[in-house]
């Protein structure tokens, strides 16, 4: 069952239903607390490896709803050494890398807080009170987009305090966002 391709069938995160797609798998990777299927979606062969690259995904095992083995063997660049996880960790595409950790400092309402408890989003996560509505959240954490998604997704929940570069980038998230409905 080696070096097969995968069909699996996928709830996109912004989406109600599951869509099925083929794969090419690489193996499974644990990031956030998560367990992701590192994969790359078919193209065909290319010279320039960069381009393979932009093939690359990583699936969220839990929204993988059916997977099955298909009897087509994966295409032999999917092997090549710049394709190991190794290499594919070194190049920033496992998220997280160690190039891009950041103290965040945020400010969270109560309510909001109570998965970070079960779920901390570091090792170092240190939850104090503010006042009877907020709590203060820091954590050493990788500055991904998927922090980034997080963090526009709890906008009326959490407040960026540090660092000021992750601050504006998520303000300026949220005013596209607000032009878009003010047309």
């Amino acid at each position: 069952m080696t070096n097969k391709q995968l069909q699996i069938s996928y709830q996109n995160k912004w989406h109600g239903s599951s869509a099925g797609r083929v794969i090419y798998p690489k193996g499974l990777i644990f990031i956030d607390n998560m367990i992701y299927l590192t994969s790359f979606n078919p193209i065909d062969d290319h010279i320039d490896d960069d381009v393979l690259l932009k093939a690359h995904r990583n699936f969220a095992v839990n929204r993988i709803s059916e997977a099955g083995v298909i009897d087509k063997v994966i295409p032999d660049w999917v092997g090549r050494d710049i394709f190991s996880l190794d290499n594919l960790n070194k190049l920033g595409k496992l998220e997280p890398t160690d190039s891009v950790q950041i103290k965040l400092v945020l400010r969270v309402q109560k309510y909001a807080c109570q998965h970070l408890y079960e779920r901390p989003l570091s090792q170092d996560q240190q939850i104090t009170m503010i006042d009877d509505t907020w709590n203060r959240v820091s954590a050493t954490v990788a500055n991904t987009k998927r922090l980034q998604d997080w963090l526009a997704s709890m906008s009326q929940l959490a407040v960026v305090v540090e660092p000021n570069e992750l601050k504006t980038v998520i303000l300026e998230r949220l005013k596209s966002g607000l032009e878009l409905y003010e047309h």
